[in-house]
């Protein structure tokens, strides 16, 4: 497809890249930084800051107040001063901080108000900064539509679309992506261009046609014909009576095209019928009246011009009325709109947005369902075991709320059993399907749900829950949740990743184990049997693991590494950090992977790669930094003792594993060049990552190979990258 914005190719993070259209769309943002949302604002502010302008020309704000309740509510007030499109970005228990203002932003109707989440647990028992739904599901009841990217290609797109659906809707939009496995995961993405965004999302101060009915009664002009015959009854004392009734017949038959001449090219006809010194007034009548039905794009609820009530107080028979309203005549048209504003931007980009993504699902007999970047995780899995002969397919949900029951049905109908992923113990997903489906079964016997096609026999179900906090989320842990939709037990409730019961416990322990399993017998089951993981990567595909401490500057490292590899070799490319919530001077990893193909594997920690590099000296103190390590991979550690001291402080294992592997073992000083070559003080530790990334470029042989060109670059030509992202880097 010859699309005619077909995108600007980059390597990005999810952060990146929501910031990059907000940079390119936003009249304002005001956040508050909460992990792992904070950098959105922070790139979306270094753009701002720099003199950036949005492709209206206009350049826009942003304030940080003292916290994520005044950051909602502030956006809220400006979102209701209309003409401009208007941000926030927030994870967490920012989200709940500020759930309050989050209902009244979308009972306000607030159009062109986008949230930016990064999905993140909600601390209970304990404190944890990473991926989890629990946010998202906790904003489900305010009523905002919610959509839901995969990676960071979707985040970016996900955005455009919900400014758009934002602004038709009168609805606020949630656009989110998974906390760090998107937010800050770097792959290959065609970032919208900035033509495109102004095309397809359009002036938020310039006029639409109101897209429904009940928003043409509400906001609708009352058009250029009503506005001059209002003029013409209050100057009918300075017309004659034969010029007035000539002008009101004429008003009357020449209705339809006086309403679309906004140019005024057809106030010349009537002239001779007003009096000269009112030719002017009745000209800029002509020329500044609105068109019927039309409204601002995105409305100004608060306009010292015209001032109105906004949140009144409403008594006993109002308030129900009010949310019958809100749900009739407003967020029933939420989903005609997505798919509407989805296939617009399908035509001009070629990239294919719908409600409900399906993969592999026409045939399938067993289905994973499920929210985020583990669907790509999924469709890697399943792409793998259709190769084995398995029929298996995978359903990923765009568009989470209102729930598309419709398509959702028409994905899972004749499947044995369907698999709910759920980043989440709320299992919101779970009860959405759930309740689709039965639906859909009603339906069978009689049509009481509209739009939900008709199902004779249910699915089995089962819930899964994986990767709370970041655990760790292997293809071996989704291979056995389609195992087990294919046995004959079909748990249906399970925790994927987790064993819960030791296999060769010792007798203590065995005795607890005992009295655990007949105190809980379900928990003995919620654990499934795994096999080895399968490479899903080509055989010319390698992945690299960093072995730090927090303040190191690995991260950057990592992503530069990453980016100078990717556009070197023209090799498709993913990576990401892995460190805890006490991040300075804690272990650090980060994960790189680069292959001739797509990389889809998202959320599995790399257990085994090519390359090795550690920039923590005492690395073996704590962790075995050589475990899976392939045979004549290559190992770089930070000393700076003499290779000899180094091969002699080594524990003998490591010694022997390098021997019997043909590892090829490099020492580096990264800390004495970056204190040579520095050039103040405190850059000499975050600047040994350039020696680390040179000792990957001279010493590795898949480095040192040559370059490839990525499918994606053949098709696509590059173009200069903007301000914004220069600051997204």
């Amino acid at each position: 497809m010859n699309a005619k914005y077909p995108g600007i190719p980059t390597v990005i993070n999810g952060n990146g890249a929501v910031a990059e259209v907000m940079g390119h769309v936003c009249g304002g943002v005001i956040g508050y930084p909460i992990t792992p949302s904070t950098e959105i604002s922070e790139i979306y502010e270094a753009f701002r800051a720099g003199g950036g302008c949005n492709v209206w020309g206009k350049h826009p704000f942003f304030f940080e107040p003292e916290g994520e309740h005044s950051a909602q509510s502030g956006a809220l007030g400006a979102a209701l001063t209309g003409g401009k499109y208007v941000s926030n970005a927030s994870s967490s228990q920012g989200i709940l901080y500020g759930l309050e203002s989050h209902y009244v932003t979308v009972g306000k109707k607030v159009g062109g108000f986008v949230l930016h989440i990064a999905a993140r647990v909600v601390s209970k028992h304990s404190l944890n900064v990473m991926a989890g739904h629990d946010d998202v599901y906790a904003l489900l009841s305010s009523g905002y539509t919610i959509l839901f990217g995969s990676n960071p290609q979707e985040a970016a797109d996900l955005a455009a679309i919900a400014y758009k659906v934002s602004a038709l809707s009168l609805i606020p939009v949630a656009n989110v992506m998974d906390g760090f496995a998107t937010s800050h995961m770097l792959s290959e993405a065609l970032m919208p261009e900035p033509e495109l965004l102004r095309e397809f999302i359009g002036d938020p101060a310039g006029r639409i046609k109101a897209p429904t009915v009940a928003q043409e009664m509400l906001f609708g002009a009352k058009g250029r014909v009503f506005q001059l015959q209002q003029y013409l009854a209050r100057r009918q004392a300075d017309l004659t009576p034969g010029d007035l009734a000539r002008l009101k017949a004429y008003l009357d038959e020449a209705a339809e095209d006086i309403e679309q001449d906004n140019a005024g090219a057809l106030v010349e006809r009537t002239l001779g019928w007003i009096p000269e010194e009112l030719r002017g007034q009745w000209r800029r009548q002509w020329i500044n009246a609105y068109e019927k039905g039309t409204r601002q794009r995105v409305p100004a609820l608060v306009d010292v011009h015209n001032p109105g009530l906004t949140g009144g107080v409403q008594n006993q028979p109002d308030f129900q009325a009010g949310a019958a309203d809100h749900r009739t005549h407003f967020a029933s048209e939420v989903p005609g709109l997505v798919r509407q504003v989805m296939r617009e931007y399908v035509n001009l980009t070629g990239r294919d947005y719908s409600p409900v993504k399906s993969f592999m699902c026409d045939d399938a007999e067993t289905v994973l369902v499920g929210l985020g970047s583990v669907t790509d995780d999924a469709e890697a899995v399943a792409t793998y075991l259709r190769g084995k002969g398995s029929k298996v397919g995978v359903v990923s949900i765009k568009l989470l709320q209102p729930f598309p029951e419709a398509e959702v049905v028409a994905a899972l109908r004749d499947k044995k059993a369907v698999t709910v992923l759920e980043r989440s113990d709320v299992t919101a997903l779970t009860g959405m399907v759930t309740h689709a489906l039965f639906k859909a079964r009603e339906n069978a016997d009689q049509v009481r749900h509209a739009g939900v096609p008709p199902i004779e026999k249910l699915p089995k179900l089962t819930t899964a829950i994986f990767g709370l906090g970041a655990h760790d989320l292997q293809p071996r842990h989704l291979i056995a949740a389609f195992k087990n939709m294919e046995g004959g037990c079909n748990v249906p409730f399970v925790y994927l990743g987790s064993q819960f019961f030791s296999k060769n416990p010792s007798p203590r322990v065995a005795a607890m184990q005992d009295r655990l399993k007949a105190a809980y017998p379900e928990t003995e089951f919620m654990a499934l049997e795994t096999e080895p993981n399968p490479n899903l990567l080509p055989k010319s595909a390698f992945r690299v693991r960093f072995h730090s401490v927090g303040g190191y500057g690995t991260i950057a490292t990592g992503k530069l590494l990453t980016d100078i590899l990717a556009g070197v070799l023209g090799l498709y490319s993913k990576s990401s950090p892995k460190y805890g919530s006490e991040k300075s001077g804690a272990p650090t990893n980060y994960y790189i992977t680069l292959s001739p193909e797509p990389v889809k594997i998202t959320n599995a920690e790399l257990e085994d790669v090519e390359i090795v590099i550690s920039p923590d000296h005492k690395v073996f103190s704590h962790t075995n930094p050589l475990r899976g390590l392939a045979k004549g991979g290559t190992f770089i550690l930070q000393s700076g003792l003499s290779p000899i001291e180094v091969w002699q402080e080594l524990p003998a294992q490591a010694r022997k594993a390098i021997r019997d592997k043909q590892i090829r073992f490099y020492v580096i000083d990264g800390f004495g060049v970056a204190k040579r070559h520095a050039p103040t003080p405190d850059l000499e530790t975050r600047m040994m990552g350039i020696a680390f990334i040179g000792a990957v470029c001279g010493h590795v042989d898949r480095v040192v190979a040559g370059p490839r060109m990525r499918s994606w670059e053949k098709s696509v030509s590059r173009s200069p990258r903007s301000s914004v992202a220069r600051a997204a880097r």
